[in-house]
């Protein structure tokens, strides 16, 4: 049996714990509630620029298009390469025609070890890049063409050796007007 004075204590005890915790709140009145303002993002942006017309080409412009298409000029599309048709090599020069692949030995090497190709270039055509894979052939050239998609790349190697690489890129741009560039080389 508890005595009188317990259960005074254990009242007391639970009114005091009451008022910590209820009588702030109460003393606080009202809260204000922030509420933060979102604003809403378009899904498309609205557009007021409309699209310009095309203005006619001047006729001095036009009468320089026509005289450079009649004279055959090659020189000022050789410069700039053509990224959908592979040109062939030319055959007329002399300094081309002396050029040729340096002669290698071959070498055994282990099969897990690098290898090294060069890459000239992915056209659309793949006629025109066998054409210039005979040719390169025909100058000693290890010359492969590569399909990858809708695209043939016209790949020169492999070598294990990046700087045999390397030093026939000069030779190799000499003979087709392209910038090869060294990869690691990949069977597939």
């Amino acid at each position: 049996m508890a005595s009188p004075l317990q259960n005074r204590l254990v009242g007391t005890i639970i009114l005091v714990a009451l008022a910590v915790i209820i009588l702030p709140d109460v003393l606080d009145g009202e809260k204000a509630e922030t509420v933060e303002q979102f604003e809403t993002i378009p899904l498309q942006p609205e557009q007021q620029a409309s699209l310009q017309q095309p203005q006619p080409l001047p006729e001095a412009t036009k009468q320089q298009l026509q005289q450079q298409s009649q004279s055959g000029d090659e020189a000022a599309t050789s410069d700039t390469a053509d990224a959908t048709e592979a040109q062939p090599i030319a055959a007329d020069k002399v300094q081309a025609e002396s050029l040729q692949a340096p002669p290698r030995e071959p070498q055994e090497f282990a099969a897990d070890g690098d290898a090294y190709v060069i890459q000239l270039g992915a056209f659309s055509q793949a006629g025109s890049v066998e054409k210039i894979v005979q040719q390169l052939k025909q100058k000693g050239f290890a010359a492969y063409a590569q399909r990858s998609g809708n695209l043939t790349k016209l790949m020169v190697g492999p070598d294990t050796s990046k700087a045999e690489l390397e030093k026939q890129l000069p030779i190799l741009k000499e003979l087709t007007g392209l910038s090869g560039k060294v990869l690691t080389y990949n069977p597939s």
